[in-house]
């Protein structure tokens, strides 16, 4: 048999293959999963998740896991971060249903990596559509100005605020700052508000020369939820590839006395094809979750 021959013969094998692999991702009726996710939401609870969502859209692929994630994570709001692409962003939007909404900070034609919200309407209402704020001050923010979303569950106002800090060791003194600009901002615009801030902060809980100071030393007034993650093993962090911990859940005083749960939910643990699956076609960050117990 010539080498011409062998050549093709392995090429046309390599076609089919791809193909059978490309014609089962692409089908919707399959299930990414092989087991349930360590947490999700409930009827009884406001169920908030920060995730970056690395460059979205990373893959070809990343619509389809993106949509059955949200389905099996059966949220209320969902604060993003890293959202490159407004189509595709508008087309998990049409693809969740008619009680899903969503908002991205930025132009209509910007290809940044903004800032984002998807709502699920039918247990949450929106007081408005969400806006920036400390515009002045977006150099301290890496361009991605806090972006504020103001609700009602339950009857019950909330404010929720999206934050993605600048990354990268050197930027250390931008993330303070922010912190300071933020906290600030907190206590003279929304006190006595339900606040709860969410993103990806880049920057541990537990670090020397603390950017989060200006709210571990106010203590009193605000608290990370996500603390006990930051304390705990590297097997629940939020960006497993270092590992560390960078994506954080801050909430106000007016919040204490609710029962909350946060976790990191581990997709990639539920994944087909784990963390190498969920990296190649998601994100490099996890999802973390806030459960929120709101008595009628």
């Amino acid at each position: 048999m010539s080498n011409i021959k062998i050549i093709f013969q392995l090429l046309c094998l390599l076609f089919i293959s791809c193909s059978k692999e490309e014609d089962y991702f692409f089908n919707p009726s399959d299930s990414i999963f092989n087991s349930s996710l360590n947490i999700t939401g409930t009827n009884q609870t406001l169920d908030l998740i920060t995730w970056n969502i690395e460059n979205f859209p990373k893959n070809n692929l990343t619509n389809l896991y993106v949509k059955q994630i949200i389905d099996s994570l059966n949220v209320d709001i969902m604060a993003m971060q890293e959202i490159t692409d407004m189509q595709s962003f508008n087309n998990i939007i049409d693809s969740l249903g008619n009680h899903w909404e969503g908002y991205r900070s930025g132009g209509i034609n910007s290809d940044n990596q903004e800032l984002a919200y998807i709502i699920n309407t039918e247990n949450v209402e929106l007081v408005s559509s969400p806006y920036t704020i400390l515009n002045d001050n977006s150099y301290y923010f890496a361009y991605r100005e806090p972006y504020v979303l103001e609700i009602k569950y339950k009857d019950i106002d909330f404010i929720l605020i999206n934050v993605h800090y600048k990354c990268c060791s050197g930027s250390e003194e931008r993330r303070l700052q922010a912190s300071s600009l933020l906290y600030s901002y907190i206590n003279t615009f929304l006190d006595d508000m339900r606040v709860v801030v969410l993103g990806d902060f880049n920057d541990l809980l537990i670090d020397d020369n603390n950017v989060f100071q200006p709210f571990l030393s106010d203590m009193n007034n605000f608290y990370f939820t996500d603390y006990s993650i930051a304390q705990s093993s590297n097997y629940f962090w939020s960006f497993p590839s270092w590992p560390s911990h960078l994506d954080h859940i801050l909430i106000t005083n007016e919040l204490f006395a609710y029962i909350l749960d946060t976790q990191t939910v581990l997709v990639d643990g539920s994944l087909n094809g784990g963390l190498s699956a969920y990296d190649g076609y998601v994100s490099d960050h996890r999802p973390v979750m806030l459960k929120i117990l709101v008595n009628d």
